[in-house]
């Protein structure tokens, strides 16, 4: 009987929140977590698209004249960044087909399917967008060390490599958020 106590007492101090939420309470609630997750892919594109400009801006400005390690250490940057603008514009696209007027299960359906498109980005593509990357920015370290006083080149060196590291963390972060989502979707079919 003491078990039946316990579960009484744990019952008892529960919050109590209003559970009764109507279809349109629920949509309009869908519709925001929709806008943020879409605000997040743009934000992305934005932050991939500046950094691409910068370095195609870059590339004209003194590559584009020779093909020499430094110009193609820029040219694998480039192309990682518009290949990874590429599956973000996709991922948008994806994600905007996903209809929330649907039943749960054909929602649920349709949202596991959009976030095992992102599985495969974030385990395929993005480690190999990220190592070419991170390729391209070691091709360009001889010029920088040639060209820049020895300070500037190991700010160049730090803030690079230190750019990368911190980024795969919060891409690490993005990625287990993304498969909790996943794995939740799929529990609910």
């Amino acid at each position: 009987m003491k078990t039946f106590e316990n579960l009484q007492d744990i019952w008892n101090q529960q919050n109590d929140f209003n559970t009764n939420k109507t279809a349109s309470e629920l949509i309009k609630k869908s519709e925001e977590h929709r806008k943020k997750i879409k605000l997040n892919h743009i934000a992305t594109l934005i932050i991939i698209g500046i950094t691409t400009l910068i370095l195609l801006c870059y590339f004209i400005w003194l590559g584009i004249y020779s093909v020499s390690i430094f110009t193609i250490g820029l040219v694998l940057m480039i192309s990682s960044m518009i290949l990874r603008i590429i599956l973000e514009l996709i991922s948008i696209k994806k994600f905007n087909t996903i209809n929330i007027e649907t039943s749960l299960l054909e929602y649920s359906k349709n949202a596991a399917s959009f976030y095992t498109w992102r599985k495969c980005i974030h385990f395929i593509a993005t480690p190999i967008i990220y190592i070419v990357y991170t390729i391209g920015f070691s091709l360009l370290i001889p010029t920088f060390q040639e060209q820049f006083s020895t300070p500037f080149f190991i700010y160049l060196l730090v803030s690079g490599y230190g750019f990368l590291i911190i980024f795969a963390f919060f891409l690490n972060k993005k990625l287990k958020k993304e498969m909790e989502i996943l794995a939740f979707l799929k529990n609910i079919e």
